[in-house]
Formats: C-alpha cells, structure tokens, sequence
C-alpha cells in the first residue's frame, strides 16, 4: 500500500488517544441527547447555529462532538424564495460556487480549493455523489425541501460513513413538525421566471405525521450578455445580445410520513421526486442551438431510530436507501459536443446504513456502516445502441471517540473511515472514435483522522485537525462521453492529507451597544497525491488525467457584530494558493485551475418590527480557467439587496420578500464562455397558516 509508513503513523496515533481514555480519564461528557442551545437568527434566510436544533435526531451530527470548522444554514422557517443552493453556499467562509449560468444552470461547490467530485454532498444521510460521477450538480437540489445546510470543512464526521478529501455538505430537508400549518406561495422574477409552491405538515392524536412540499419553477433566462464571438482580441465583432437556448423547466415533489411508536422508537419513510429540463446554449450563442438536458429522478429513504437501549443506553438509527436516476442528453444537432449525440443515462443506487453512538460518563463512542450497490448504464438514441454497464459495489465503515478531559476543557476525537470499492466496468464505443475497454478493479482506503478543540478561555477555543482521505475514479472520469468530454480508464485513485489549525470564538457581551461577537480564523493546508483534473486539448476535449503531486493551502477568517437589536455585520474571507507539483514541466508550478485564490463578502442587516433587509458585496479574483495559467478569469464583484416585509394576521402571517442580484450589472464567468447574468429581480409571496 502506498505511503504505508504514513498510513502506520497515523494508525498508531489514533490507538494512543483512544488509549488516553482507559488511562486518564477525566471530565463528563454530554450525550447526543444534550441540551439545546439558543439559534441566532442572522436574517431572513439564513440562520448561523453553534447548537443542536430543537428537532435533534440520532444520527445529526451534534456540535458538542465537533472539533472541526463548520457553519449551518437554516431555512426550517423561512421560503428561500427563488434562488439556488449554490447562491447559499457561495456566501460561506471558505466556499467557492461556480456556475455555467442562469437559473437552474450546472453549478459545482469547491471547498478550501477542493474539486466539486471530492466535496461529498449527502441529503438526509444518503450520499448525493454518484458512482457516475461528474460532482454534484447543486441546482438539481430543491431548497422549497430544505430545513438546514451544514457545512464541515477538512475533517469529516462519522456521522457521515464515506469521508471526502474536500469536505462534506449535508442537507437535511424539513421535517414534521407538532400540529397542523402549511405555507402555499408564488414568485416572480427577472427573465420571465416563475415559481409556485406549496407544503402542507399535519401530526395526528396518535403520534403519526405527515409532511408533503410541491415546487414549480421556470425562466428563459434570457439575460444580456457581451458577446465577443470566440475573438477576444477584436472588438469590432462584439455586441450585446440575450442568452439563446438558456431555458429552464423543474418539478419537485416530496412526501414524508412518521410514526412515534414511543419517546424513543420511531419509524419514517419519505419520497424525494425531481423533474428537470434544462436547455444547453453554444458557445457562440447561435439561435439554432436546440440542445437540452433532461433529469428525471426518485429518492427513497425508510428510517428506524431506536434510543436508549439496554443499560448501556445505546442509541441506534439505521436506513434503507434506493435511489433512481435517468438523464437524457440532446444534442442531435451536433451543436456543442463533438459529433451528433443522443444518449440516455440511468443511475440507480440502493443500499442500508447503521448509526449508533454509546454515550459514559467519561466519552462517546460513535460507529457507522453503511454497504451498497450503484449502476450506471448509457444508451446511444441515435443507433439505438446500448453503450455498455458499469456497476460499484462498496462498504464503509468508520469510528470515533470523542473523550472529553480537564472538566470537558478538552474535547479530543481519534477517528477512521475505512471504505472499499468493487467496480466492473464494460467495453464502451467512444463517441470520438476507438474503444474503451472494460476492466474490473478493487481498492480500499483507510483514513484515520484526529481532532483536538480546547478550551482557552470562556468563550474561546482553539482546534486543530488532521486526516487523511483517498477517492476513487468516478465513472464519468473513467470513461465519460459527453458532450466536450472524454474519460480515462488509466486514473488512479487519489490520495491525500488535511491539515488545519484555527480560534473559534462566540461572546456575548455585557454591552447594549454590541451584544455579541463571534470570530473565527484558520489556517488549512492539503496534500493530493495523483489529483484528477480535467485537460483540455487544441480543439476544447477534456479529458481527465492524474496530477503526481498537488499542494493547497490558505487562511480562512469570519466575523459576526450584533450591534443592538436591529443590526449585525458578518463579514468573511478566504486567501488560498494552489501548486501543480506534478511532472509536466509546462504545468509544474501553476494554479490549480478553477479555483479563486481571493474571495470576500461583507454583509449588513438590519431588523425592525415587520421588516428585514440586507446589503452585502461578494469579491471573488485570480482564477484560471486552464492547467496552463494562459486563461485568466475576471474578478467578480456583486453587490446584493434583500427585503422582507412579515404581516402578522389572525392566526398566520403574510410575508412579501424583493431580492435584488447583481445591481452594478458586473459581468465575468465562472466558466469560459458561459457568462452570468446582468441585474436581477424577484419577487415572493408566502402565505403561511
């Protein structure tokens, strides 16, 4: 096994910690049933919480166990209006989100310099990452389902059984709630868009809940841009014009239903249902292009949590997960990719996971397996040809201690992951010529980790982790055909560590003026061995090769001001430095591409009896969009407005909320040759009862 001396080193430091707690052992520790702690309302979509929340469940990952850096975006109360994951979570310390454009545009979430495949992004426990690959696609995400985002950079929890090099992304949808209340509403915005929905909750005498949201969304997103036709050198030939091809169509269904057996039994099944159509502009923005992708898909989820079991008073959740996925790609017309391609792709994953955590006095022993099955499988429409079966099998399991020291001062959590792959892949065509050949190959990671949070003074704490990762090749990057992308079936695994050290600290003051301070700063830093990156040739075909070697690091700082009653200053920033440290001479030393080594934000709020409003300016500089560092991004500068005005009624509310995107109209691209849109405007209505 590569690097074993490494893999020794950290094995043997976490057995020495685990090792502490049968030696030393001091303090008290709280259990995942501990008591739950104030939120702190941020605005009118967003909530920053250093707590458990007031529905905690067995298997959530609990704060008090947390030695890593993460944030939590709430939306439990609030309509998100008419916006995207991605437009949350670029706002984050430390996230950067690109996006090829418009609503419902691809859009891929990097954490700390991390590629969008090594960040893992899980909804409701359930891994979002598909063997198929190609990262996740946060716009294939509904937020009307949403209740909470959290965000966990470097280290990863146990409670999620596979750990990324990047980080993980959780997404817990709304859960039912006491009583009978639902929320019915319409949005109107910039480019013709148009959104309706709706949810409806109800728990019965007899412990049983139910829970049903609906959401329709449209636009043309048509907006203007500056077209310079592929010459950037002339100016003669630009012009402004409207984004052709650019539509979006999306429906979203999803159906949960309960039952409280007692205090500490419950059952849940719930139903996630996505219908998307996305049409795909060309480079060039000609008015013939009528290229489109089609995303159909299902999630099911059946869930049993069992607490307080036996007089070790274990608490156990476990899941059966299946999921289905079928995309059609469109674009007969030969108008993006490389030649005429029609093709049809299925993805279906099912699998079963096991939580459970065993509270002593003294620490918290926590442990999740979780086995499955995905197939992918791709159809060429066309010919009518059936383009080969690709099939994962794997198993993960990970543990960790959380033992607490010094009167809980000292929080210290040895961990490992451990996961296998078994991936059988079939001879495929190339849509460019040739053959692919099919190949069968198995691998493991073990990737142990240890985080230590301690206690400095009142409100302030320092935490240090480090961990180690691997990811395995995903099917798109293998053999992936679409479009302007070619796979390669020669990837290795990548491999790599985490380093990060930094204060956390939450104060609320004594002051009327200034009532609470939160600051947090960070130093991180990555190693990758064999990166998977994308290159791209002389006539614009990506395919996926291995870097030997790859370094990032950075400094991560965030602040929160409560001045008063009415009004708060968050601001954020992240300084990373990316090297290529792979063989390639020509690339040796470069940036890593897609990645901004700048990113600010600068938010104020303001509250006052019925109204909330905020205006914040988002900074983003120095990116490449290529290996070579020949294509320089432009910076990107945003300034955004938001106002809600809440009408209380009898018995329920009305609330109005305007957003306003973009309003100096700065123009860049995340992607080349795929631009933002100019100025933006919705409007939404929620009638809550």
């Amino acid at each position: 096994m590569k690097n074993l001396s490494g893999y020794l080193h950290y094995l043997l430091l976490c057995g020495l910690c685990m090792g502490l707690c049968i030696v030393f052992p001091a303090g008290s520790v709280s259990s995942a049933a501990a008591a739950e702690k104030d939120s702190l309302v941020l605005d009118d979509m967003v909530v920053e919480a250093t707590g458990m929340v007031e529905d905690f469940r067995t298997g959530d990952v609990d704060p008090e166990q947390l030695t890593s850096f993460s944030s939590v975006i709430n939306l439990d109360d609030v309509d998100p209006g008419i916006t995207s994951l991605g437009d949350l979570l670029a706002k984050e310390v430390g996230i950067q989100v690109r996006s090829s454009g418009g609503l419902g545009g691809y859009s891929s979430v990097s954490l700390r310099g991390s590629s969008g495949d090594q960040v893992f992004v899980y909804l409701d426990g359930v891994l979002l990452n598909d063997a198929s690959g190609g990262g996740v696609n946060l716009a294939l995400v509904p937020l009307n389902d949403v209740a909470a985002i959290e965000i966990y950079r470097g280290i990863s929890p146990v409670n999620f059984a596979r750990a990324g090099l990047g980080g993980v992304i959780n997404i817990r949808t709304r859960r039912s709630k006491p009583g009978s209340n639902g929320t019915l509403g319409f949005g109107l915005g910039s480019f013709s868009s148009e959104r309706l929905f709706g949810s409806f909750n109800h728990e019965t005498e007899n412990r049983c809940d139910f829970l049903a949201l609906a959401e329709y969304v449209s636009s043309d997103n048509n907006f203007k841009f500056l077209n310079n036709n592929g010459t950037e050198w002339n100016l003669d030939d630009d012009r402004r014009e409207r984004r052709n091809n650019n539509e979006l169509w999306r429906r979203s269904l999803m159906f949960k239903a309960g039952h409280d057996f007692s205090d500490d039994l419950r059952f849940e099944i719930s139903e996630q249902y996505l219908n998307q159509d996305r049409r795909l502009p060309a480079w060039n923005n000609t008015p013939a292009a009528n290229t489109h992708f089609q995303t159909e898909s299902h999630q099911v989820v059946a869930r049993v949590q069992a607490d307080d079991l036996s007089p070790l008073h274990v608490n156990l959740a476990t899941q059966l997960f299946y999921g289905w996925k079928e995309e059609f790609y469109n674009d007969s017309q030969g108008i993006i990719g490389l030649g005429r391609q029609h093709e049809r792709y299925d993805t279906e994953k099912y699998g079963a996971s096991i939580f459970c955590e065993w509270p002593t006095r003294f620490q918290v022993l926590t442990a999740n397996l979780e086995a499955g099955q995905e197939t992918y499988t791709s159809k060429d429409l066309l010919r009518s040809d059936p383009r080969g079966d690709s099939r994962r099998n794997y198993f993960s399991a990970a543990l960790q201690d959380s033992i607490y020291f010094f009167n809980q001062r000292l929080l210290m959590t040895p961990a490992c992951h451990y996961q296998w792959y078994d991936d059988k892949l079939d001879t495929v065509e190339s849509n460019h010529g040739g053959e692919i050949p099919g190949f069968t190959r198995r691998h493991d990671f073990f990737s142990p980790s240890l985080g230590l949070r301690y206690q400095l003074w009142g409100p302030l704490s320092l935490r240090i982790n480090l961990a180690r990762y691997g990811r395995e090749p995903s099917f798109y990057e293998l053999f992936g055909d679409r479009g302007f992308a070619v796979g390669n079936s020669d990837l290795k695994a990548e491999e790599g560590e985490n380093y990060d050290f930094g204060i956390t600290c939450t104060w609320p003051t004594k002051w009327s003026w200034l009532s609470r301070v939160e600051i947090e700063a960070v130093l991180f830093y990555s190693k990758i061995d064999n990166l998977i990156t994308r290159i791209y040739d002389a006539r614009g075909v990506g395919k996926s090769e291995n870097i030997s070697a790859a370094r990032i690091s950075g400094v991560e700082a965030r602040a929160a001001l409560d001045f008063g009653s009415y009004f708060r200053l968050l601001a954020n920033a992240t300084w990373q430095d990316s090297e290529n440290r792979g063989e390639i001479a020509a690339l040796k030393g470069k940036e890593l591409p897609g990645r901004w080594q700048d990113s600010y934000l600068v938010r104020l709020e303001s509250s006052y009896h019925w109204f909330k409003c905020y205006l914040e300016y988002q900074h983003e500089s120095k990116m490449f969009y290529d290996a070579a560092n020949l294509l320089p991004a432009a910076s990107k500068n945003l300034v955004n407005f938001g106002l809600t005005m809440t009408m209380p009624l009898p018995a329920n509310e009305l609330v109005f909320n305007l957003e306003m995107k973009n309003l100096n109209g700065d123009e860049y691209q995340d992607f080349n040759g795929y631009p933002m849109p100019e100025q933006e405007i919705y409007f939404n209505v929620a009638y809550h009862f």
